[in-house]
Order: C-alpha cells, then sequence, then structure tokens
C-alpha cells in the first residue's frame, strides 16, 4: 500500500491503497515546513490538511492572554485537519510547526471530496484522530498529576518518536510553554534529567542519551497512546 510515486515517510499516507493514492497524490503539494509555520489557525476555517514527513506540530489550546498550553503533538505518524472527516472546518486551538520540517498538504476542499471516495484515507484519517484525542487525555493527566520532570520525560520521548535523529531543537521558552510551566520550572527539569545521564543540553537543543532511562522517569505517564496507535496501525510509532 501507499505506492506513490516519490518518496513518502507519512504513515497515513503510506496506510492508503494504490486506488486511494491515485486519487490524492495529483493534490498533493510539497513543502517545507519552518519553525513557527502557522498549519491551523483556531477558530478560523481550516485552509490545508497536512501529511508531516519531518518535524513536529504542536497542537496549542489557548486561554485568556498569555495563558496558553500545548494538547498534542503532531509528526509523521498523523495529520493535521483531521476535523474535516468529522464534519467541522475549524478547532478552537492553534497548530504550528515546533520543530522545523516538511511535509504535503492538500486543499481542504479537495481532501473532503477525496474522503468521499477513498475508504482507506477516511478510516486512516478516522483512527488517527482517535489516537489524538487519547493522547490528550494522557497530556491532562500528566499535567494534571505528574512532577516537571516526569512531564518532560514523556514530552521528550514523544518528540524523538517523530524526530531524525536524537537530537530535539527546542528551547526553555518553548518547553515551558509546551509544559505550561515557567522557565525556572524546565530548567530545573532540564538540569534532573541531565545530571542522571539521561540527556544534553546545548543552547536551543536537546540531546537524547538514554531512552530507557527517560521511559523510567516517565513513571508510567508514557506508553498508553503509542501502544493504541500500534494496535490501529499495526508498527511502532517511532520511525528513524
Amino acid at each position: 500500500m501507499g505506492n506513490f510515486s516519490f518518496s513518502v515517510r507519512n504513515r497515513i499516507l503510506l496506510s492508503l491503497s494504490p486506488e486511494d493514492v491515485g486519487l490524492i497524490e495529483p493534490h498533493l503539494e510539497a513543502l517545507e515546513l519552518p519553525l513557527r509555520h502557522p498549519l491551523q489557525a483556531r477558530n478560523r476555517p481550516i485552509r490545508h490538511a497536512y501529511f508531516l514527513e519531518h518535524g513536529i506540530a504542536s497542537v496549542v489550546a489557548n486561554g485568556p492572554p498569555d495563558q496558553s498550553i500545548e494538547v498534542g503533538i503532531i509528526g509523521w505518524e498523523g495529520l493535521t485537519g483531521m476535523q474535516l472527516a468529522m464534519g467541522t472546518d475549524r478547532s478552537p486551538h492553534d497548530t504550528y510547526m515546533q520543530v522545523p520540517g516538511d511535509g504535503h498538504r492538500i486543499a481542504a476542499d479537495s481532501f473532503c471530496e477525496i474522503l468521499e471516495k477513498s475508504r482507506t484515507l477516511r478510516e486512516c484519517t478516522l483512527r488517527y484522530a482517535h489516537v489524538f484525542a487519547i493522547q490528550g487525555a494522557g497530556t491532562a493527566l500528566a499535567n494534571g498529576r505528574a512532577k516537571i520532570e516526569e512531564r518532560l520525560a514523556r514530552w521528550l520521548l514523544m518528540a524523538q518518536d517523530r524526530a531524525n535523529n536524537d537530537e530535539l531543537q527546542i528551547t526553555h521558552e518553548f518547553l515551558a510553554l509546551m509544559l505550561g510551566v515557567h522557565r525556572p520550572g524546565v530548567t530545573v527539569a532540564l538540569n534532573l534529567l541531565q545530571g542522571r545521564g539521561l540527556i544534553d543540553t546545548r543552547r536551543a537543543v536537546v540531546i537524547v542519551l538514554d531512552r530507557k532511562g527517560l521511559l523510567k522517569c516517565t513513571n508510567g505517564f508514557y506508553g498508553g497512546p503509542e501502544k493504541e496507535y500500534h494496535r490501529l496501525f499495526g508498527e511502532k510509532r517511532r520511525a528513524r
């Protein structure tokens, strides 16, 4: 399945039947996705669905002024614009690139038309939406019950799952936004993980040194959505 005429890494695209590849391929536009590139704007009509090949997108909920927090991340394993498959054309959340990369996009109208014709695209989009909802529930649980270092370890594992290597381009300020904490708390948590030999840090870079150690540090807050993804899509989430 997923017999495209160009190289594809995205798991949703690779899951399509050959017939459905023929439906969607002419509508896909390859593009670079730089840091902070907007993919969806909250409460605005979705203009495109994006299939990431590399990089990480953050889905961010916004409350009162200056009160934002990440509620989900998307990489090579999924897509943006899944709301289009559920009968709505917008989301209350912002989605933008937090780790630069590249991917393919398709206009929302074309995506909706193909959803009506493509069984595999429709099924994979809805299955991914299910897994993404479970990821959001896991994030809410971690935010409410886990220590900062446990939440950070979980986030680093999730980011590493979607990265090309063990080096993650991320700043302290952005981690603070993603975890919903103040920057000093992120610095303390990073220093704790570094002191245990689990990570190393450089300016705007976090390097994962000991994945098994990070997994243990999550204290069970990582793994649920990953297992569900594996159950539905039949392969490990991490592509290296």
